[in-house]
């Protein structure tokens, strides 16, 4: 056994010795750098120039098996009291660890390759499958799943289990890096791509709550002690910025071309020149979402006119309700004129006069769903013959819920005359 370690450490000894002396060389001629390169790359010709080393490991791994009397404790003792002095021992002990790291980190990287190979055996579904199943997965649980093994690892890094990134979170979670990455990895299967910050899971586009969240109101932190303050604190890093949507406009706009669902919530830091280009690398945009973004109604009306014309659904909710007037009557007739398939529009808590909104109305002739709820300035002039002429007839839901101004009278008066027009949505909620 001594002469079993005294060997391996000479070996390493040696090793160390022969690299210093070559990286320490700077007369060496190109073709001799290069060989010396390739050598040290390439573990087959290491081998070549050790044929001893598969023995001496051998002996070394059998000594597990050895009695006490052969320990190995005691005849690396003995070897350290060979050393003519106490320089001699530390540098002789520096070098038995640093055999017994790389002897470690070996057997880990066979065991992961050999329970690697055994998974790939096992498993029974073929890659083209398990791609499949992982991308019917949620986001978190596909991060979950491809953290499993490296066989998962790999199967989850392909683009199509990427396709729906849902990055949605109660409390900040996820920076710009996730959602880069996230991006990259879909590359132009990205789909849909939902990010932010949602109240609750409670919380539906469809329910009158507000979906509209703020970090710093989101808890009173006058009761917090001071390392709790520090640790909320740290989660800046888990906040989204404007630049987040960055990558679906790189490469050309190669990740945002294909997309056709986008929902943003409570990114605070979003303003309306980040929107408006991402938006713009977004052609082929369906499904718009946009809830508590300091945005103004206006200018991202324009920038969905000029770049989503294919656009068929659009929930958009103030993050200052009532106090955004900016939408103007021009934009409302682009807005109409460059997304004609409109079916489903909801503007909550925007300063909406009536003769705005009879303009949309009357304008998307798809349009069957309607939600006006919170907005501000509505009175219910608009319902007066709606149903009168082209646009607006197809309509089925409207909500009015919670508009301060809105007048029963004027309800009252409109319903009956729509009637009349044999127009009356399926559906009235105020």
């Amino acid at each position: 056994m001594d002469d079993a370690l005294s060997v391996l450490l000479g070996v390493s000894t040696s090793t160390s010795a022969s690299a210093s002396a070559s990286s320490s060389s700077s007369t060496t001629s190109m073709a001799k750098r290069l060989c010396s390169s390739s050598t040290s790359q390439n573990p087959n010709i290491t081998a070549k120039l050790n044929p001893s080393m598969d023995n001496l490991l051998e002996t070394l791994l059998n000594l597990a098996d050895s009695p006490p009397s052969l320990s190995i404790d005691v005849s690396f003792e003995r070897l350290l009291d060979s050393a003519p002095g106490d320089e001699d021992q530390s540098h002789l002990i520096d070098r038995a660890i640093k055999v017994s790291s790389l002897l470690l980190e070996s057997a880990k990287r066979s065991a992961r390759k050999r329970a690697s190979h055994h998974n790939f055996l096992a498993w029974p579904l073929p890659p083209d499958l398990t791609i499949k199943v992982f991308s019917m997965l949620d986001t978190q649980s596909l991060c979950h799943a491809a953290a499993t093994c490296s066989m998962f690892n790999k199967f989850a890094m392909d683009p199509l289990c990427y396709a729906n990134i849902d990055l949605r979170t109660v409390v900040p979670k996820v920076n710009n890096a996730v959602v880069s990455t996230m991006i990259h990895r879909a590359g132009k299967s990205l789909q849909s791509l939902k990010l932010g910050i949602v109240p609750g899971p409670t919380a539906s586009p469809w329910s009158c709550q507000s979906l509209v969240y703020t970090i710093r109101n989101s808890v009173d932190v006058s009761s917090f002690s001071w390392n709790d303050k520090k640790t909320r604190q740290g989660k800046e890093s888990f906040i989204l910025t404007r630049s987040c949507l960055n990558p679906l406009s790189g490469e050309s706009g190669a990740a945002g071309s294909l997309l056709r669902r986008l929902h943003l919530y409570n990114i605070e830091r979003m303003d309306n020149a980040s929107l408006s280009m991402a938006l713009s690398a977004c052609p082929s945009l369906l499904d718009l979402e946009i809830v508590g973004l300091h945005v103004e109604l206006r200018q991202t009306l324009m920038s969905v006119s000029m770049s989503c014309p294919l656009l068929e659904r659009l929930f958009f909710e103030s993050s200052k309700t009532g106090r955004d007037d900016s939408l103007k009557s021009p934009t409302c007739v682009d807005f109409v004129n460059n997304c004609p398939s409109l079916t489903s529009m909801a503007l909550r808590g925007f300063k909406l006069p009536d003769y705005k909104i009879r303009i949309l109305l009357k304008g998307f002739r798809k349009l069957k769903y309607v939600d006006f709820s919170t907005s501000y300035s509505i009175t219910g002039a608009f319902l007066r013959n709606l149903g009168s002429g082209t646009g607006g007839n197809l309509l089925e839901v409207l909500i009015l819920r919670d508009c301060m101004h809105l007048k029963e009278v004027r309800i009252s008066v409109s319903l009956p005359s729509n009637k009349q027009n044999n127009f009356l949505p399926s559906s009235f909620s105020v």
